[in-house]
């Protein structure tokens, strides 16, 4: 499975952010599981706003020649790598998107490589979107309704981050206003020992003879 092809798909939830980010009112909800391979898997996105800013996604997508936000993501998606949800609450909506495989990050503004022993995860795509980050009271005024909610799963434990919270192989971040487009999701882990080549043909091999040795003693 050449998992590079994921990575494209995965991408029109920043397109989507793009366009909420001018609003300045959005909730995105990230979940990330890191793999030794280098690759992601159970990569879940749930970015919540209100009905405004959402018809005028749907109105971005019908101008491009979709019939609305669903067939605007998933024709992304020809390869059907990932799933497309809606859930509404009186004045707002939850878009959520999810990876259906496992994704490989583009190597740019988002990076998950190993160095010596170690495997660390970096996720520069929201910060400095479109000059956001700038910190005057405008800015700020503008971005308070912003937030993320980053949820990080490493194969090893953590032995560095940014993260507001950590815990083993668990980190979290939580960023509102202005900090949201300041800030690097940045983590380093220890790497999972490698499994022995054939140990697991070794360990058979001991089980048998410990039964014929148990059989004939």
């Amino acid at each position: 499975m050449a998992l590079s092809k994921k990575t494209a798909s995965i991408l029109v939830i920043f397109a989507l952010l793009a366009l909420v980010m001018v609003s300045g009112c959005f909730t995105m909800n990230v979940h990330a599981t890191a793999n030794p391979d280098g690759s992601v898997s159970d990569y879940r996105v749930e970015l919540t706003t209100t009905s405004f800013v959402y018809n005028i996604l749907k109105q971005n997508a019908r101008d491009e020649g979709y019939a609305g936000v669903r067939d605007y993501v998933l024709a992304r998606s020809d390869d059907r790598a990932m799933s497309y949800e809606e859930v509404w609450n009186e004045d707002s909506v939850t878009m959520k998107i999810a990876g259906t495989e496992k994704i490989v990050p583009d190597g740019t503004n988002w990076t998950l490589a190993k160095d010596s022993g170690f495997l660390i995860y970096m996720d520069r795509r929201f910060a400095g979107a479109e000059g956001m980050g700038e910190s005057d009271k405008i800015t700020d005024a503008m971005l308070g309704s912003c937030s993320i909610h980053y949820y990080l799963e490493m194969p090893g434990k953590i032995v560095d981050s940014n993260a507001n919270t950590v815990n083993e192989k668990t980190a979290e971040w939580h960023l509102t206003g202005s900090e949201v487009f300041k800030t690097i999701i940045y983590a380093k882990s220890e790497l999972p020992a490698s499994p022995l080549p054939g140990f697991g043909a070794v360990l058979a091999v001991l089980a048998l003879g410990l039964l014929v040795w148990r059989r004939h003693p």
